[in-house]
C-alpha cells in the first residue's frame, strides 16, 4: 500500500488522552451535541466499546502521519441503510490543506464499504464553517429545526442535511480521493 498524505487509523485505548483533549477544546465542545466529562479512563473504555460496535466506525485522521482529528460514522437506521457522520479537528493542520478533504474518504467508506444509501447530518446553526462545508460536499439542506437542541441550558437551532449514495457518486471525483478510511481504492 502506498503512503498517502491523508490517512486514517483505528483509535486504541492509548489514544484516550489525545481524543479527550481534542474533544474538550472550546471550539469543538461548543459545537458538539453531547458533553464529555474530563475522565481519561471513561474515554479509554468508550474507545474499547466503540471498536467492538458493528454500527459504528471511527478513525483518527492523519496528515503526513500526524494525528490531526477524529471522524466517525454511525448507522442510525440499519434496515433503511441510513447513517450520520461526525468530524472534529483537534490540530490546526487538520483544518486546512489536505486535512480538510477528510470527508471524501469518509463518504467513500459510508457508501462503498458500508453500503449505506443515505446520510443525514445535524449541525448547530452557529457552526458556519461546517454549514458551508456540507453544501460544498454535495449535501442537500433539508431545513432548520428551531430551538431543537439544548446546549448549556440554551435552545439552539439545528440544520439538517442529507446526501444519497447517488449524489456522492455523481460528484466525488472532483475531490480526487477515491479511497476509503482503510486506504482501499473504491475507484
Amino acid at each position: 500500500m502506498t503512503t498517502r498524505p491523508l490517512s486514517f487509523r483505528l483509535p486504541t485505548p492509548d489514544d484516550a488522552a489525545l481524543l479527550l483533549g481534542w474533544r474538550r477544546l472550546p471550539e469543538i465542545a461548543t459545537q458538539s451535541f453531547s458533553d464529555v466529562p474530563d475522565d481519561v479512563e471513561r474515554q479509554r473504555s468508550w474507545i474499547e466499546k466503540s471498536n467492538a460496535r458493528g454500527d459504528y466506525v471511527h478513525r483518527i485522521i492523519q496528515v503526513d502521519g500526524v494525528d490531526v482529528g477524529y471522524g466517525s460514522i454511525t448507522v442510525t437506521q440499519a434496515d433503511w441503510r441510513i447513517g450520520t457522520i461526525g468530524v472534529y479537528m483537534g490540530d490546526r493542520r487538520g483544518r486546512t490543506g489536505i486535512g480538510a478533504l477528510n470527508f471524501a474518504p469518509m463518504l467513500n467508506h459510508c457508501f462503498y464499504r458500508m453500503g449505506l444509501r443515505k446520510l443525514v447530518n445535524q449541525v448547530f446553526a452557529e457552526n458556519e464553517r461546517v454549514l458551508k462545508g456540507q453544501a460544498l460536499l454535495g449535501y442537500r439542506h433539508v431545513g432548520v429545526l428551531k430551538a431543537q437542541a439544548l446546549k448549556d441550558g440554551q435552545p439552539r437551532d439545528v440544520h439538517l442535511f442529507e446526501m444519497l449514495a447517488a449524489d456522492w457518486a455523481a460528484g466525488r471525483h472532483r475531490f480526487g480521493l477515491l479511497y476509503d478510511l482503510d486506504g482501499v481504492d473504491v475507484g
